[in-house]
């Protein structure tokens, strides 16, 4: 067994293929190691034992939260169960949370979290409580942030985000093929997309919403047992998503996921002085800064190749074989740790969690509603005042196939206010 002294141990809540992932990337980390796993799932857990041989591997995540080698958690279940297991581990005596995207599939249940976390995480007590955004971490993107903050573009004015790739995978469940679990395709996928726009604009908030997209290609004919009663997937499949935010500046996501077999991201924007933009898988990244132009004369022939310059960001062949975010995983992760160590804070915060959700929740309300959506409308769903059609299908029950105590759990939860018992 490795020498685990003076290295923050860390739980993993889920050892799907995201789960896995965070594990492989623990494993390169020399601050840190993987404690202990927790998922329901016995084949799960058996891929589990053999990526960590000398992890502990329980069915109980309440075991693993209790246990004393556990200094920080990673939770990586279904979408529709973060709620569940947050509403444990917050007051628990883990110190440091990371909970991976979407923070939940409603904005009721990310505000329940934010409510739970001032309680029992505030800045006096230490504790960290981050949400795993990697595509800030993919280092072309990341280099791309660097131009932007270092101000070379100038005033930013719009950002382009175009995402096509093959359908998404199947997960243990089947869990992903309905929106009730996952907050729909705009929520689920896209929450990466509304945090890097959020990030990009240094933190400009949404203010309206339109989207146009459906549900055209994939899935089309498939059916799934749940629960006993046979039902359609309902998870949207392209979309173009148009945001205005409250600086002035523009959004907009081109998706479709049905268009190419690869994951290929491209990341456009474009300021007062010129554009630069990042490609993913391919790690490059373009600058361009167009010249003045005369107002009868077109730009000359090589003209905008002579203002264009290109970089690679090379990623360790390490950490390509650890996941399928080019690195990405690993970085954050590291920054995690690091600010566990070193008593820093989350770089990506609960309100950033909560408005890449409520972002996606208004675009999928959108398409269902064919209009504009005022972000207003959005957030006061929190307080119950919003109309009761808002939301993507997340916004009825926690999870199609919550057990019953997760049922109790969430009514009582919306009498007391307050965390109240629940297993997965």
């Amino acid at each position: 067994m490795a020498d685990i002294k003076g290295r923050v141990g860390v739980g993993i809540i889920g050892s799907g293929v995201m789960g896995l992932e965070h594990m492989q990337n623990i494993k390169l980390l020399e601050n840190a190691y993987v404690a202990m796993v927790a998922d329901t799932d016995h084949k799960s857990r058996e891929r589990a034992a053999q990526e960590c041989p000398d992890a502990r591997v329980v069915e109980d995540y309440e075991v693993l939260l209790a246990d004393e080698a556990v200094d920080a958690i990673v939770i990586c279940t279904p979408n529709c169960h973060h709620i569940h297991v947050l509403r444990k581990a917050i007051p628990s005596r883990v110190r440091h949370i990371l909970v991976e995207k979407p923070l939940c599939t409603t904005v009721e249940h990310c505000q329940e979290v934010a409510e739970l976390v001032a309680e029992n995480m505030g800045p006096e007590t230490g504790r960290i409580f981050w949400v795993g955004m990697e595509y800030r971490y993919m280092p072309p993107i990341a280099r791309l942030l660097e131009h932007v903050d270092n101000g070379e573009i100038g005033k930013l004015h719009m950002v382009h985000i175009r995402e096509h790739r093959f359908p998404f995978l199947l997960k243990v469940g089947n869990w992903n093929r309905f929106s009730e679990n996952t907050g729909g395709t705009l929520v689920e996928k896209c929450c990466h997309f509304w945090d890097l726009m959020r990030r990009i604009l240094q933190g400009a908030k949404a203010v309206r919403v339109y989207a146009t997209g459906g549900m055209d290609v994939n899935h089309i004919g498939e059916t799934y047992e749940v629960d006993g009663v046979k039902k359609r997937p309902d998870i949207i499949d392209n979309a173009f998503v148009s945001i205005d935010f409250d600086n002035g500046a523009r959004g907009c996501l081109d998706l479709c996921m049905f268009a190419e077999d690869r994951q290929h991201e491209e990341v456009h924007v474009v300021g007062s002085k010129g554009k630069v933009h990042a490609e993913a898988p391919a790690c490059v990244v373009t600058m361009h800064m167009p010249q003045p132009a005369s107002s009868r004369v077109p730009p000359a022939k090589g003209q905008y190749e002579q203002h264009t310059t290109s970089e690679n960001t090379e990623v360790p062949q390490a950490l390509l074989e650890a996941g399928h975010h080019e690195g990405a995983t690993f970085y954050e992760l590291e920054a995690f740790v690091n600010a566990v160590q070193s008593g820093g804070s989350a770089v990506v915060t609960i309100e950033d969690g909560i408005e890449a959700v409520a972002m996606g929740v208004a675009a999928e309300l959108s398409i269902k509603e064919k209009r504009v959506v005022d972000m207003q409308e959005v957030m006061a769903l929190i307080d119950g005042t919003g109309p009761a059609s808002a939301g993507a299908a997340g916004s009825g029950p926690a999870s199609a196939s919550a057990t019953g105590s997760e049922a109790a759990e969430e009514h009582a939860a919306k009498r007391h206010k307050g965390p109240v018992p629940s297993k997965l």
